[in-house]
């Protein structure tokens, strides 16, 4: 299954006497797609776009762009370049799989966790065998009953210390734990959602941090 999770990373750079700004987006192999003055641009090494951005390189963990002569490194994990301008609010990009649903790797009271975006959740929902695996303690956990797509089934009621999602990081998020393998995905749901603000563009589904 091939999940991306799209970073919005800013950096603003002068092109001649106009300001020309330059977001990477993501990381796919050889290629990067970048978001130039607004227009989303997927690139092979060695391209240039229409703005005259051209990709130098593009890793797993990095693009190198040239702009006006002037060469910039941007990553996923952290900026690099001293013109970078890191932006006022976290924000990720989402783009649909093909059956359209929106996935992400989180990390859960920092452990790594795959979700699924689901807006009809109420809260997070992890499976039982997830939940061991991350070390959450269902010991004091209040037991509940849940309304699944099976019918009725027996779930706890938890409280995770943080949920980070790209540059996004919630405290005391609200989520169940049910008392079998479903669902077989991490369902993302509202007590997460709620707490940020989201739009679609072109079919992206963008996730941002509050202030």
């Amino acid at each position: 299954m091939r999940h991306f999770l799209l970073f919005s990373l800013s950096l603003l750079l002068s092109a001649g006497a106009v300001a020309q700004q330059v977001q990477l987006k993501g990381l796919f192999g050889s290629s990067a797609m970048l978001e130039i003055d607004g227009r989303q641009r997927l690139l092979k090494a060695g391209q240039k776009s229409p703005e005259g951005v051209k990709l130098l390189e593009a890793t797993t963990k990095h693009a190198r762009v040239l702009i006006d002569g002037r060469e910039q490194k941007l990553t996923l994990d952290a900026p690099v370049a001293a013109s970078y301008a890191e932006a006022s609010r976290a924000e990720i990009r989402l783009t649909p799989d093909g059956r359209g649903h929106y996935s992400t790797n989180a990390w859960v009271n920092g452990r790594s966790v795959a979700m699924m975006v689901d807006t009809g959740a109420t809260v997070i929902a992890f499976n039982y065998p997830t939940a061991r695996r991350l070390g959450l303690n269902l010991e004091r956990a209040e037991p509940i009953h849940v309304s699944t797509a099976n019918g009725i089934a027996r779930a706890y009621k938890v409280n995770l210390d943080s949920v980070t999602i790209g540059g996004i990081k919630l405290h005391n998020v609200e989520a169940t734990v049910h008392a079998d393998d479903f669902p077989q995905i991490t369902l993302l749901g509202n007590s997460f959602l709620s707490r940020v603000d989201m739009e679609q563009q072109g079919g992206v589904l963008i996730l941002r941090a509050r202030n």
